[in-house]
């Protein structure tokens, strides 16, 4: 993904605000915005032995200490490492600028600028294997961005969601109400009808025979 570096004024001010982002860290901003935010406050006080900070590293400094948490869990969720404290503090600090980006000047810079810029100063500033793991979790995060909201919650949703028999609520689960099933008998059509159940034309069960009904048939068998 990343093109020929061109070091513009642009990459000057990302460069510029990672550097500030990495002090930060290295006072133990951890989660902490309010370490990057002081620190700003420092940078931007000028003296004859320091340069003005660009005003676009200004607004990615204050950007990434406004959003520090939703970037840092973007940035977690992506690297698959234990915790952010892996990963290379000057990577963590190029990453956490062009997360900013594509998070809140998205209209402004798109994202694969954003990252080829990110992948560019981390060639300049870290390890060879450094630009390769930079990319992957940037591309990673920025798929995730660009997808839809509603695919994003989907998982989470279906989680969450009770399953339902009808649309009047969920499910009855018998066992968790002390009820046994019930069981369904191959033969229950080779039972009887009661009177009740009978059709016209059938005859249900009979009732016990008087002592003159049996005498009755005990003549009329003899006749036979």
């Amino acid at each position: 993904m990343s093109r020929a570096f061109r070091f513009t004024s642009r990459t000057k001010a990302r460069k510029r605000a990672a550097d500030v982002v990495f002090e930060a860290d290295q006072r133990g901003m951890g989660r902490d915005s309010e370490v990057l935010r002081d620190l700003l406050r420092q940078r931007r006080v000028i003296t004859a032995a320091e340069t003005p900070l660009p005003e676009y590293s200004i607004q990615i400094i204050e950007g990434v200490a406004n959003n520090l948490r939703r970037i840092d869990d973007l940035i977690a969720a992506r690297a698959k490492v234990s915790g952010l404290d892996r990963i290379a503090a000057v990577d963590l600090a190029v990453m956490r600028v062009a997360v900013w980006e594509m998070l809140e000047n998205s209209e402004d810079v798109s994202a694969i600028i954003a990252i080829d810029e990110a992948i560019s100063i981390v060639k300049s500033l870290s390890t060879d294997a450094a630009p390769s793991f930079v990319n992957a979790v940037l591309d990673a995060i920025r798929k995730d961005l660009e997808a839809p909201a509603w695919t994003r919650r989907e998982a989470s949703v279906v989680e969450d969601e009770p399953a339902l028999d009808s649309e009047d609520g969920p499910a009855l689960d018998l066992e968790d109400e002390g009820e046994e099933p019930t069981e369904e008998h191959d033969d229950a059509e080779d039972a009887p009808l009661s009177p009740e159940l009978a059709e016209p034309g059938e005859e249900g069960p009979t009732d016990e025979l008087s002592d003159e009904e049996l005498a009755e048939l005990d003549e009329l068998l003899d006749e036979y």
